[in-house]
């Protein structure tokens, strides 16, 4: 499962780079893997939390649980989940993700910090989709990035004490895409 889902997310990013910068994308596995056409989502937004960024991505990977993985930057420290975050998805309509987890926060050469972070975000879906040039990595399958804008609503709670961080960022305003990739490796390509 990680193997596949690794390869998959490799993808993801791949297509998502020539969107924009926080854009994700996924694909499917290749030829032979069993999988013959597959449909996976993807959601991200950077909002800033009392100083810090707060790097989304939620993804609905096919035949897995839909999750959320976030990721904080914060100064000199990379802060990352200590676990994944459930997610729902509904197309390109909209994406929910709540839940609170652990982070733990590296930099080098300095010791690592702990915090807390909690979400209650929804990327609702604007205006209508576009399509994307497949990706330029060889996939071996026919892939078809749809990406949908988005605006968020809810709101993040980050707390890491070590770096004098206690905010909760509304999210009112804050943009973001959705993303469905549709792949079929059973096609000649």
């Amino acid at each position: 499962m990680r193997t596949r889902t690794a390869g998959a997310l490799t993808l993801l990013l791949a297509a998502g780079a020539l969107g924009t910068l926080t854009g994700t994308a996924t694909a499917a596995p290749p030829a032979g893997s069993g999988t013959e056409n597959t449909t996976t989502g993807s959601a991200s937004a950077f909002p800033l939390v009392g100083g810090a960024g707060v790097f989304l991505s939620a993804y609905d990977p096919d035949g897995e649980a839909p999750f959320t993985v976030p990721e904080v930057l914060a100064g000199a420290y990379e802060c990352f989940a200590d676990e994944r975050l459930p997610a729902d998805f509904r197309g390109l309509g909209s994406v929910r993700t709540a839940g609170t987890t652990g982070v733990t926060c590296s930099a080098d050469g300095l010791p690592d910090v702990t915090g807390t972070l909690g979400l209650d975000v929804e990327w609702r879906g604007r205006g209508p989709a576009t399509e994307q040039p497949e990706p330029p990595v060889p996939t071996g399958c026919d892939l078809r990035v749809l990406i949908r804008q988005a605006d968020l609503t809810g709101s993040i709670t980050l707390e890491v004490p070590a770096l004098g961080i206690d905010a909760t960022a509304d999210l009112a305003g804050v943009r973001g895409d959705i993303r469905t990739a549709l792949s079929n490796c059973a096609a000649p390509h």
